[in-house]
């Protein structure tokens, strides 16, 4: 009795041995059956805050965030930050890539500033150590009373200054028709 108890153990271990060597490993699988990426996390309703010398320096907020291998996608943005002089500055899309400290804002992107200063564009970076804003695509540059239209900008977003190629402006001075 003992001898067909072991004999049937070793024939069952030997079965499940032969199954575990012939089927597939279990892995989380990284692209879909649509042919899609699939998020190792997927955050809803995010915000990251980014804290300096005691006080909220700035503000991600996000829709969407889904967390691949070495990159976010982010849908439905909102960034808000404090400049230099104490300005608030606040930045939306509707969808972004954030990829080794630089955040790509893809589509629909506007930045607007508390003292009426405002940017609109396309494909625009965010560079979160050195906190600059470019472009290589065409923008609306407005401050005031005046409309920028340009080809490329880098933005200084703390101090407030902006450099840019191949501009159009048009400046309306106060008061004056």
């Amino acid at each position: 009795m003992a001898l067909r108890v072991l004999i049937y153990s070793t024939l069952l271990f030997l079965g499940m041995t032969f199954f575990l060597i012939l089927k597939e490993p279990y892995t989380i699988h990284v692209i879909g059956k649509d042919g899609q990426l699939i998020p190792e996390t997927e955050l809803f309703n995010a915000q990251n805050y980014q804290l300096k010398e005691g006080s909220v320096e700035s503000i991600v907020q996000a829709k969407r965030v889904a967390r691949y291998d070495g990159f976010d996608q982010l849908q439905g943005i909102h960034a808000g930050h404090k400049t230099k002089e104490g300005l608030r500055g606040i930045l939306d899309s509707d969808e972004g890539i954030l990829k080794e400290g630089i955040l790509h804002f893809k589509t629909n992107s506007h930045y607007f500033r508390d003292d009426g200063v405002s940017l609109d564009g396309e494909d625009i970076f965010y560079n979160l150590k050195t906190e600059i804003l470019s472009s290589n695509k065409p923008f609306i540059f407005t401050q005031k009373q005046s409309k920028t239209y340009g080809d490329s900008f880098v933005y200084q977003m703390k101090e407030g200054t902006i450099n840019a190629t191949n501009i159009h402006s048009f400046i309306q001075q106060v008061g004056k028709k």
